[in-house]
């Protein structure tokens, strides 16, 4: 009786045990968390300014063949057609973008092999054309099942360098590194070459320059295989920018001191980086006015996440920065730039060819649609916010003087985050966004 009691006690226990392994993975109401598939974010480009063109961009879109792009590695031993599949850049929604199914030849990754998607939002240009972008500043990548709700695999990443591209090597690895020479669609071979120093976060002080004023240029300059020779300003008005000296460095900062200079003078400068291996990066041509004041406006309110708040134009539910002028006199803010890293404070310049578009109204607003569209209109800035947190930057059309800035943390989706009252320091979340009017 007791070996009898013991058996149907065993059985039981298997049972319970058989049971509940069943219904965690299959059972009604619940969420599974992993992925049979073998598929790898291998490598992407989040700014693509010369690197790699688009064979089947046709020039109806921005008109530029340099888009964003990624790479999807498929490391099983069979076929994988992608097409229903969802791929995103925000790992709080994770049906971001269907790729359309039915087109397999287009679609299917062989074994071993790779497929890159244009992160361009152009999606009239054909099956592999993504309808969200990169962000330079850094964001998330994840591609997810047919079903929307197991992802397959995923990657967040931070600010990135001009047509540098991020990829695993080897292939399918966790150990992600930068490419000075992309290969989409191709394996990442071996470890990289090397890379050129990184120049960002220029600035110049003080904000307002006199005659009387010396001016210290000063920039973050790293190199990624830690092997930085020299660091160099060159400087001098528009037809004479030929004077150069060595900056100082304290820490990762690097510092000169020019100056000064007359009153109503402009100054042109570029920083100069090098490395032991010869390898050079050459940074924007930028410039100060002796005498210029800076106007006063404000990044009054933008909402990074925007699914059915705010249209644009064209219909469209896109990203979008307000500025608040509170002074008694019109600014014109073209030619002034706008940025979603600080490190890079001319990431977008706002074209001066309509000053009846770019003008901030006094006590007005003005709404820039920060979609990474500019055909579609002056107002929309070749940048777009991510909605896990970032920064947002104005500056003066010298490229180095900001009037203002922000960093921010993840938003909600459809939430606005402003000032109130309009210009203050106070922020808050607005349920019922107001772009273009106070905020309340």
């Amino acid at each position: 009786m007791k070996i009898l009691k013991l058996f149907m006690f065993l059985a039981l226990g298997l049972f319970l045990v058989i049971g509940c392994s069943l219904e965690e993975s299959t059972g009604p109401g619940n969420k599974q968390t992993g992925s049979a598939y073998k598929l790898k974010i291998n490598e992407f480009m989040a700014s693509n300014d010369a690197a790699v063109a688009d064979p089947e961009d046709d020039g109806s879109g921005d008109g530029s063949p340099y888009d964003d792009w990624l790479e999807i590695y498929n490391a099983d031993t069979v076929a994988v057609d992608i097409g229903g599949m969802y791929l995103s850049d925000d790992l709080g929604n994770l049906k971001g973008w269907q790729i359309p199914a039915g087109n397999p030849a287009k679609t299917t990754i062989p074994a071993g092999g790779f497929l890159v998607l244009w992160a361009d939002g152009e999606t009239n240009q054909g099956v592999l054309h993504l309808d969200f972008k990169l962000s330079g500043s850094g964001e998330d990548i994840v591609i997810v099942e047919s079903n929307g709700s197991v992802v397959i695999d995923s990657y967040t990443f931070g600010p990135q360098q001009t047509d540098v591209s991020m990829g695993r090597v080897p292939d399918g690895s966790d150990n992600w590194v930068q490419l000075a020479t992309p290969t989409p669609g191709a394996s990442n071979g071996g470890q990289p070459a090397n890379l050129p120093p990184v120049i960002s976060n220029i600035t110049v002080s003080p904000d307002t320059i006199t005659a009387a004023t010396p001016v210290t240029v000063s920039a973050e300059v790293t190199d990624p295989n830690d092997n930085l020779s020299t660091v160099t300003v060159t400087y001098g008005k528009a037809d004479s920018i030929n004077n150069s000296m060595p900056m100082t460095q304290a820490g990762a900062v690097y510092q000169a001191v020019l100056g000064t200079f007359p009153d109503g003078n402009r100054i042109y400068f570029f920083i100069t980086a090098t490395d032991q291996e010869n390898a050079v990066t050459v940074s924007d041509t930028l410039s100060f006015e002796v005498g210029y004041v800076p106007p006063v406006l404000y990044i009054n309110e933008f909402l990074a996440s925007n699914d059915s708040c705010c249209a644009d134009e064209y219909g469209e539910y896109d990203d979008w920065v307000e500025i608040y002028n509170p002074g008694p006199d019109p600014v014109d803010i073209g030619g002034m730039y706008i940025t979603d890293d600080l490190g890079d404070l001319t990431a977008w310049q706002i074209p001066t060819t309509a000053p009846d578009s770019t003008t901030v109204p006094a006590g007005g607003f003005l709404v820039l649609w920060a979609d990474k569209q500019p055909e579609q209109g002056i107002l929309h800035v070749n940048i777009k916010l991510s909605s896990g947190g970032e920064q947002i930057g104005l500056t003066a059309p010298n490229g180095t003087t900001v009037i203002d800035s922000l960093t921010f943390g993840a938003q909600t989706t459809d939430v606005s985050y402003g000032r109130y009252p309009d210009g203050s320091d106070n922020w808050q979340t607005f349920a019922n966004p107001t772009p273009g009017a106070p905020n309340q």
